[in-house]
């Protein structure tokens, strides 16, 4: 079991001012520019698109299924952060590290300051494409499968440390995993330049923040009781498989809301086995770390499939 590589933390810490999306406003400000004729948000992201049904639609609907595709994508990007993120990273740092070193406090208060930037970025995003599509209707959009699992891991909990190390290793989970989805986002040059810039400046931050929670998971674990650990083990595969869930609800409520024709039918046969619509996601992060935390063979979860360093043609999932 390997312990927290401090001296890692202690250069990420100061690397923050001139690495931080936040310490670099102007450059948000100033980036890319509306191309009307591209498309919000990646094609190959829409479980559906090449649906027979879909390709009759005319132009205009077919882009408003992707500029909503793109604006739910922000939504649950902002509530991922607001209640599954922020809240375990102000426990981590108000209680679990309180008192601590001062190395892991600052590590876990820049990270902070950084998604709460990011939720400024991506409501910003979301106002943007209004503004530049000229959108004025709303729609009532679900929540991720990820934080609906973990609300209803919550509810079955009774102990409080339950539900808050249980919102920590959701969070972990998520801010380890995320830049296998926004390197996809970040690459596309098919989107909106505005908006492959929101992705690029998130994942640039994410990929300081996956090493971040990876040591100070570490932390967290060996001061963690038997008890409390044996939670941790038996949490953190529910964690993985919520997160890489296929959910179709956004696009389904989507379709029906921009009042598609057999809504449900089409979802229905994006879900059949060998549809273009496979969840893929690089977990090898969470493996390692498993690895160095030497539960790796305790854990109930099917590594095998992990797509590392790869690009899917067909992607739906949703970040965090």
């Amino acid at each position: 079991m390997k312990n927290a590589n401090t001296a890692l933390i202690a250069q990420l810490n100061q690397g923050w001012p001139r690495r931080a999306t936040v310490c670099d406003i102007e450059r948000f400000r100033a980036s890319g520019q509306f191309d009307a004729e591209k498309p919000d948000y990646p094609v190959a992201l829409v479980p559906f698109y090449t649906h027979e049904a879909i390709e009759r639609l005319d132009a205009p609907l077919k882009q408003a299924i992707l500029t909503w595709g793109w604006i739910g994508y922000n939504r649950r990007t902002v509530a991922a952060e607001d209640h599954v993120v922020n809240p375990a990273l102000n426990y981590l740092a108000s209680e679990i590290l309180a008192g601590d070193a001062w190395v892991f406090t600052e590590s876990i208060r820049q990270t902070l300051v950084d998604e709460h930037y990011h939720t400024l970025m991506h409501l910003n995003a979301i106002q943007r494409t209004r503004r530049e599509r000229k959108i004025e209707l709303d729609m009532d959009l679900p929540m991720s499968v990820t934080y609906r699992e973990l609300e209803r891991l919550k509810r079955q909990l009774v102990e409080p440390w339950e539900k808050q190390l249980a919102g920590v290793v959701f969070a972990t989970v998520a801010e380890i995993s995320v830049n296998a989805f926004l390197d996809i986002l970040a690459d596309d040059e098919t989107i909106q330049p505005l908006n492959r810039s929101v992705a690029q400046m998130h994942n640039r931050d994410e990929y300081a923040h996956s090493k971040t929670l990876g040591e100070i998971s570490k932390v967290i674990f060996h001061r963690l009781t038997a008890k409390q650990k044996t939670f941790f083990v038996a949490t953190l595969p529910v964690a993985l498989r919520a997160f890489v869930a296929q959910d179709f609800s956004m696009w389904e409520a989507i379709l029906r809301q921009l009042g598609v024709p057999n809504a449900t039918e089409i979802v229905l046969d994006a879900r059949q086995p060998g549809a273009q619509s496979a969840l893929t996601r690089d977990y090898s992060g969470l493996y390692r770390l498993a690895d160095e935390l030497g539960i790796l063979g305790e854990l109930e979860f099917d590594f095998s499939d992990s797509t590392a360093n790869k690009k899917p043609a067909a992607l739906h999932a949703q970040a965090h």
